[in-house]
């Protein structure tokens, strides 16, 4: 049950141990970490959380201040917030029992290197994980409220996430005239487009968005919400995982992720 916790040399598990000691489990069984990993039936997220804690351990940092960690993951069984996602673009099964919504903009480089690891969990999550795009365009970014409104638009003639990755690609090239070729190069009717660039039922649903992030307490770009929880770790692919996995067993469900498994990405 805990490889990671016994890869670990002796000093570094020792340290490890003795935070364990000390750390009250999250999860259903209600003591210490180290308590609730040594019942007849050990605590599924008291396993986790020691395997996660050793790999972060083993990578050199000091066990004790794991406890930060442990505090925001246990926000995770807290109630969530409530999005709407009608009309929302979103990648993945529909019926997919864990949604990242991902509050983001198109002049956010943050945005754009979260970009491909929130695609890879969908891809690789066999239809559990499905991903949710809501618009956040900061006032501080001259021209993203109009990248929005060029990607919205694509939206209705199913281009969304096409457009989504020509914005990124031409961060710095996302005036009228380019969102216009972009909108050539893919193929869409043109007169609709532009039509719907104008439509105020786009700027509706963005600025519908924008205010269900302030009402969450958005302050910035991306901000990522798992299950209507929101995410304030690390944006690595291996901390995503695992706790999507965590949230997997907290449904009853089968973690999407192969376990134990890390790649340490960095945002």
């Amino acid at each position: 049950l805990l490889p990671r916790v016994t890869a670990l040399d002796e000093n570094r598990k020792n340290e490890l141990l003795n935070f364990l000691k000390t750390e009250s489990n999250y999860g259903q069984c209600k003591g210490s970490m180290l308590q609730c990993l040594s019942g007849e039936k050990p605590d599924k997220t008291a396993v986790r959380f020691a395997n996660f804690g050793a790999h972060l351990v083993s990578k050199g940092v000091p066990a004790h201040s794991l406890g930060i960690l442990a505090k925001e993951r246990a926000k995770f069984i807290y109630e969530p917030q409530a999005f709407t996602y009608a009309n929302s673009p979103f990648l993945g099964n529909e019926n997919a029992k864990i949604t990242l919504v991902d509050f983001a903009e198109f002049k956010c480089t943050y945005c754009v290197a979260l970009s491909p690891v929130l695609k890879k969990l969908v891809a690789e999550s066999n239809g559990k994980v499905r991903l949710v795009f809501k618009h956040f365009p900061l006032k501080n970014h001259p021209g993203t409220f109009f990248s929005s409104k060029a990607a919205q638009a694509a939206h209705g003639q199913g281009k969304f996430w096409a457009m989504y990755d020509l914005l990124y690609a031409n961060f710095n090239k996302q005036g009228m005239e380019d969102v216009l070729e972009y909108a050539r190069v893919l193929g869409m009717d043109m007169e609709r487009y532009k039509t719907d660039l104008e439509n105020p039922k786009v700027e509706e649903l963005i600025e519908r968005d924008k205010m269900e992030g302030v009402r969450a307490k958005i302050t910035g770009t991306p901000t990522l919400f798992i299950n209507g929880k929101m995410y304030v770790l690390r944006h690595d692919e291996d901390f995503l995982k695992d706790l999507i996995n965590e949230e997997a067993e907290r449904l009853g469900l089968e973690p999407p992720y192969q376990d134990w498994v890390y790649t340490r990405q960095k945002r």
